[in-house]
């Protein structure tokens, strides 16, 4: 097996399971407390997935490991555990026995305070990723997974540069995404950069800092290439033409990352 910060968990792991979050349209999302290979306990969330919802761990793990080697603020601990539905008390056949689970962050989701209509405090947080040092490079890998899902509800504000992303299960593109989606040259919408310009947050992202950012891509992609492959290896295990897609997919995104960006904000290379 390759080194990778993706761990993975038995059934026992899963040391409690609190309330299930209103929050995640995708999965069946739950607090509990998890026991991490290392021996570390801590607060975590546990991502069911329903079985029509095939990608969505594939997803989430491509997204994980990504943004983490890109030094992108993520969970400190992820992993795929196995589940048994008498953990959770429903349907037993409804769900996939395998689920992601991700370790606990601090702060809030400016989506949290968006559902409740209390724009000014969402705009303060809003306002906080306008500012932070990684802004940049957090809109510059969404362009580079094609993730059009980074909404008000997967970004956690904890204050001042402590802002963290979660929640991948809708990339490329879109969940159950098929091999002739994954167009090399697609222009993605980028929803963070969207919503930081709807509502006027300042200072806003610099587009040149946004292309300069793309230009680590293609050296982190050769480096966790290995980690990537082995797992789509094994959670693509006998789709091929969605396996050969996706590797070809975000190969092709990290090399020509600057030139799609620079074309996409018109601007020179």
């Amino acid at each position: 097996m390759v080194d990778t910060c993706i761990e993975v968990l038995s059934t026992e792991q899963l040391m409690a399971v609190y309330a299930r979050q209103a929050s995640g349209l995708m999965a069946e999302t739950y607090a509990c407390g998890i026991k991490w290979n290392g021996g570390k306990e801590t607060k975590a969330y546990v991502k069911r997935f329903s079985h029509i919802r095939t990608l969505a761990l594939v997803n989430e793990v491509t997204g994980y490991i990504i943004a983490k080697h890109l030094d992108l603020p993520v969970p400190s601990f992820a992993g795929l555990i196995h589940t048994s539905a008498n953990q959770f008390d429903n349907t037993p056949t409804r769900y996939n026995d395998w689920a992601f689970v991700v370790s606990s962050l601090e702060g809030a989701t400016p989506g949290s305070f968006y559902d409740v209509k209390d724009m000014p405090s969402c705009k303060t947080l809003m306002n906080l990723v306008a500012g932070w040092d990684k802004v940049t490079d957090a809109i510059a890998f969404d362009d580079w997974v094609a993730n059009e899902d980074r909404h008000l509800g997967n970004i956690m504000v904890a204050g001042k540069n402590r802002i963290y992303l979660f929640d991948h299960s809708n990339l490329p593109i879109t969940l159950n995404w098929q091999a002739q989606q994954l167009d090399p040259n697609y222009i993605a919408k980028n929803v963070l950069s969207e919503n930081l310009y709807a509502l006027n947050c300042t200072p806003l992202p610099v587009k040149s800092m946004i292309a300069h950012a793309t230009n680590t891509h293609e050296d982190v992609y050769n480096q966790i290439k290995k980690e990537l492959c082995y797992w789509w290896d094994l959670l693509l295990e006998g789709d091929t033409e969605r396996r050969t897609a996706l590797e070809r997919f975000m190969e092709s995104r990290a090399i020509l990352g600057n030139s799609r960006v620079c074309d996409s904000l018109r601007m020179l290379a």
